[in-house]
């Protein structure tokens, strides 16, 4: 796979990743507008909750599910696919079971407030949600491109609908979104079924493969379990520290900053095959430099517009309503630091092929102890001497300890000579437009001069022509 085979399948599973999570600000108007801070604080712990617990419903499930995948073929993949969805069907029908039992005893520790219906509903999203991401994964390791994108669409639209429905039709509140999710789930899950359903085979279900499986995934899950602490702890220090409703409004700005994020998981799906397949080939390393200067540039680029715009985003006028509800405009800081904070995550994501061609794996939860240590012992710190922009200071932290500790442990085991004028350029434009920038003309002028002198002066001679070339 070349340069531009990567360009073009990020772009592609990056599409259908961000139509997934399209979901996220398509409904933050709708939440922003129907929901008080301190509604919306609780909504948002309820999701905080679900993807901590989707980390224990994987165990590393998924990271192995990709790596069989694409690395075995013939009789092979059928008996590790077999394995893996079995074991993820049966885990799934326990830990959603343990859930529900003791929804009584956790809902006030977990949501804030003593809702155990609310954890029954919660216990159903993450059974559907854990399952129907599988079919996924394995479109994905195929590069069948269209069924992928149609799914992540569906996904969007019925969720959307659903909610539109629920929340705002039929009022159903807090309620009404996990109802919507629910259904939603529910028919994605239905209709990807028989992408399952082909390609396991239950004789082949063995129990040699399963103890290789496990042994390779397990380490993913404190790794996955540190991600989500990194994620989502934020939130439940702010909720001790401050309030509910200061949750609501941080979890709003930390939504829409969300969208670097995406950009760089959107980028990870066709940046992990394309590491595995080409790492050990001859000038792998070289092409590994480039790809990292042209998507930090990229992914600086998407940062500086949204930090320079987001007031204008925030207040864009839809159907004679603003974009966001003014109750929540006071996030703006919030979403300019966020984006920095996911611009190091890149530069993490970026050096993991030396991970997987030493096989140091064993590592990875270690760099996420380092991270979510950071953001916990930072946040205690930060949160009361800032506000909620301190926990967002808490991030950016988090993913330069992770960001570091990665590179520390791995550029003497697999050197790559990274170009640091790409890397630092995007750093320091992003840094200095924290302050920032008022009126029309400044904003425009800055929008243009980030990508001239990126251009101009970040990149090497060698890359200028990999990107020309790219763009043909």
């Amino acid at each position: 796979m070349s340069i531009r085979a990567l360009g073009k399948q990020s772009l592609i599973y990056g599409i259908g990743h961000m139509m997934a999570r399209l979901i996220t600000f398509l409904l933050l108007p709708l939440y922003t507008h129907s929901f008080t801070q301190e509604e919306y604080g609780a909504l948002s712990l309820a999701y905080a909750f679900m993807g901590f617990a989707l980390i224990l419903y994987r165990y590393g499930m998924d990271t192995a599910l990709m790596k069989y995948s694409v690395q075995t073929s013939g009789q092979e993949r059928t008996k590790h696919i077999t394995v893996i969805i079995i074991s993820q069907l049966i885990t799934s029908v326990i830990f959603t079971a343990i859930l529900y039992v003791s929804r009584f005893t956790i809902a006030s520790w977990v949501l804030g407030t003593n809702r155990p219906d609310w954890m029954a509903f919660l216990a159903i999203i993450l059974f559907l949600d854990s399952l129907w991401n599988l079919p996924l994964l394995i479109l994905r390791s195929e590069e069948k491109a269209v069924p992928f994108i149609g799914f992540s669409l569906l996904n969007v639209v019925t969720t959307m609908v659903l909610n539109i429905l629920f929340v705002v039709h039929w009022g159903y509140g807090i309620e009404g979104v996990f109802k919507a999710n629910i259904l939603a789930s529910g028919i994605v899950f239905i209709l990807s079924l028989p992408i399952l359903i082909q390609r396991i085979q239950l004789h082949a279900f063995n129990k040699k493969v399963f103890n290789k499986i496990l042994h390779f995934a397990l380490p993913f899950l404190p790794a996955g379990l540190f991600t989500m602490v990194m994620e989502l702890s934020d939130r439940y220090l702010l909720e001790w520290l401050l309030g509910t409703a200061d949750v609501g409004l941080y979890s709003a700005g930390k939504k829409m900053g969300m969208l670097g994020l995406t950009v760089v998981m959107g980028f990870n799906m066709g940046w992990t095959p394309y590491f595995l397949k080409r790492g050990k080939e001859e000038g792998a390393k070289i092409e590994f430099a480039k790809v990292a200067t042209l998507f930090l540039g990229v992914m600086g680029y998407i940062s500086v517009l949204v930090s320079v715009w987001v007031p204008e985003i925030m207040r864009l006028s839809v159907a004679g309503k603003t974009l966001i509800g003014s109750e929540f405009w006071d996030c703006e800081p919030v979403v300019s630091t966020i984006l920095i904070g996911y611009f190091f995550f890149g530069t993490y994501v970026l050096q993991l092929p030396g991970v997987y061609m030493k096989e140091i794996t064993n590592w990875v939860p270690i760099f996420r102890i380092m991270g979510a240590g950071t953001l916990i012992v930072s946040s205690l710190y930060l949160i009361p001497a800032f506000g909620l922009i301190g926990a967002a200071y808490g991030v950016v932290l988090a993913f330069i300890a992770m960001s570091s500790a990665i590179y520390f442990k791995t550029h003497s085991l697999y050197p790559v000579r990274y170009n640091w004028r790409g890397i630092v350029f995007p750093v320091v434009f992003l840094a200095g437009i924290q302050a920032g920038i008022d009126g029309t003309w400044p904003k425009l002028a800055v929008s243009l001069l980030f990508p001239l002198l990126w251009y101009a002066i970040a990149i090497t001679d060698q890359e200028k022509d990999g990107l020309l070339r790219l763009l043909r």
